[in-house]
């Protein structure tokens, strides 16, 4: 990782529901990023999800496409910007492509989410949201998440609103 680089990967930490990827994709219009949803890239698999399980099960299919095409567009001298983080994964990526990374942590309450949530199943933005989320499903979700400690090319951002 390199705290100098001109290569930034913006991640988005938080629970579903959390406003991730609405931020991801403001971010990579106003940085000219190129946006990996995992939401988009598991639609792309065209496979039925039925529920939070089967949506799961294709995560880590979804997370191997979307680092190899990061890692090609940071190796062109384009910065990336991810609706989800993982750990060790985006520090990998980092490592790869001598990147810094900008990750912001999202801390909103419960209710909001669900309203959003709520909302986005009606909505379905094109090519980002693709299944319907059930009341037990976001009940059953753990909203915390865990960040890496601090280290040189690591810059957090809390969100709360």
């Amino acid at each position: 990782m390199n705290p100098d680089s001109s290569l930034t990967i913006y991640a988005m930490v938080g629970p579903m529901g959390s406003g991730k990827t609405t931020l991801a994709l403001k971010i990579a219009k106003e940085q000219g990023a190129l946006f990996q949803t995992l939401d988009g890239t598991i639609k792309s698999f065209n496979e039925p999800i039925g529920d939070l399980k089967g949506y799961e099960s294709l995560m880590p299919k979804a997370l191997d496409l979307m680092f190899s095409r990061a890692l090609q567009a940071l190796k062109s001298g384009q910065s990336v910007v991810f609706d989800v983080a993982r750990w060790p994964w985006l520090i990998e990526l980092a490592d790869a492509a001598n990147a810094k990374i900008e990750v912001y942590h999202f801390e909103i309450p419960a209710e909001e989410r669900w309203r959003r949530v709520q909302k986005r199943n009606t909505e379905k933005i094109e090519n980002v949201y693709h299944w319907t989320m059930s009341k037990e499903e976001f009940d059953a979700q753990d909203p915390h998440r865990e960040l890496p400690p601090s280290m040189p090319g690591l810059k957090i951002v809390t969100i709360t609103e």
